[in-house]
């Protein structure tokens, strides 16, 4: 392959690159379009190039890259609690993210990932966390309380506890108003108990 050496030089470098990327850096090297998609296919079978979302490709084998391709977005909910250690359990990769990628459960570099849509006008609440080796867009304790009322997602009554103590009261609150009534009742339920 003419251009093999080049590509995976200048790609290694970037986490993640997008087709239109691959397309414009082997424009300039002189490939043609057509040979640009066998290109990207036989580096994907043959050297080690995963596909990470829709047009989306890295050269790096670390899974916590995942999220980048659904920018904007942070890792929010059971995944933030694994991150930030306040619980044991393994939890899958939970991508929030305000994309117009569909909601789900589907696989990506052999992980299990989940994607949850949020409103922009919900998109608050983020800290740059070393994840991996890579640092990462991770929802703070507080929002990600928010974020379990939220999506209504249970937490028992230990977790729940762990999270709460984790959380800053006078953020929490500010957090709160930022939200819609039923999130605001929830965490204000959880202060009673």
């Amino acid at each position: 392959m003419i251009y093999d050496n080049d590509f995976r030089k200048y790609f290694s470098k970037v986490q993640i690159f997008s087709f239109n990327d691959a397309k414009r850096f082997l424009t300039r090297m002189g490939a043609s379009d057509a040979y640009i998609k066998v290109f990207v296919h036989n580096q994907i079978k043959r050297h080690g190039l995963r596909k990470v979302g829709k047009g989306k490709y890295t050269f790096s084998s670390n899974d916590a890259i995942i999220g980048f391709a659904f920018s904007p977005f942070y890792y929010g909910l059971e995944c933030a609690l694994t991150i930030r250690k306040l619980w044991t359990q393994m939890s899958n990769l939970v991508i929030v993210t305000t994309t117009k990628a569909v909601p789900g459960i589907r696989s990506s570099m052999g992980s299990r990932i989940i994607i949850r849509r949020i409103s922009k006008r919900m998109f608050f609440g983020i800290e740059w966390v070393n994840y991996n080796g890579v640092f990462v867009p991770v929802s703070d304790p507080e929002k990600t309380l928010v974020d379990f009322f939220y999506y209504r997602i249970g937490l028992n009554d230990e977790d729940l506890r762990s999270l709460m103590l984790a959380c800053d009261k006078k953020k929490l609150a500010r957090y709160a108003r930022r939200s819609n009534n039923r999130v605001k009742l929830a965490i204000a339920k959880v202060f009673e108990r």
